[in-house]
């Protein structure tokens, strides 16, 4: 069976001790000191990860801002272009509506002007065929001078006369 032996317990518990005070002066503290390094690691790490989560918030405000400024931006430049294209477009169509407006005039004034001159030539016309029938008449019915006489009284009603437009 056990026996106990007072001796060897005494012996034994003095190396216990001997042991427990080796370990608490040499190996407790630096194990204490690791273990108090490692617990400021980590709380220095969560700080850390803290103030890059509350920066990366910033960060983040700063983009969604920045990217409503932009959209803001470009909403300002999309209608600002929208107002030149439909200036440009007014221009466009005022200045065609112009340039129409001339060619009908001028379209209108050259008609006026060829109606004149057929008008001109229709007289000259006329009075040619006035002139014949007239020479015919009277060479049956007068002598030179009357008819030179009646020619150029008709010639001259015939300028005078003013034609209907």
């Amino acid at each position: 069976m056990l026996e106990i032996h007072p001796r060897l317990l005494l012996y034994q518990g003095a190396i216990f001790i001997i042991f427990v005070f080796l370990m608490w002066k040499f190996v407790y503290k630096s194990l204490v000191k690791m273990v108090e390094d490692r617990r400021k690691k980590i709380e220095n790490s969560i700080q850390e990860a803290d103030k890059n989560k509350v920066d990366a918030e910033k960060i983040k405000l700063g983009y969604e801002a920045k990217m409503s400024e932009i959209n803001t931006q470009a909403d300002n430049i999309k209608r600002q272009s929208e107002q030149e294209a439909w200036q440009k477009h007014k221009e466009i169509v005022d200045a065609a509506r112009t340039e129409a407006s001339t060619i009908v005039e001028r379209g209108r004034q050259q008609g006026v002007a060829e109606r004149e001159a057929a008008m001109l030539a229709a007289k000259g016309d006329i009075l040619d065929i006035s002139v014949e029938l007239a020479k015919k008449a009277l060479d049956k019915a007068t002598d030179e001078k009357v008819e030179e006489k009646l020619i150029s009284e008709l010639s001259e009603e015939i300028k005078k006369t003013e034609w209907k437009k």
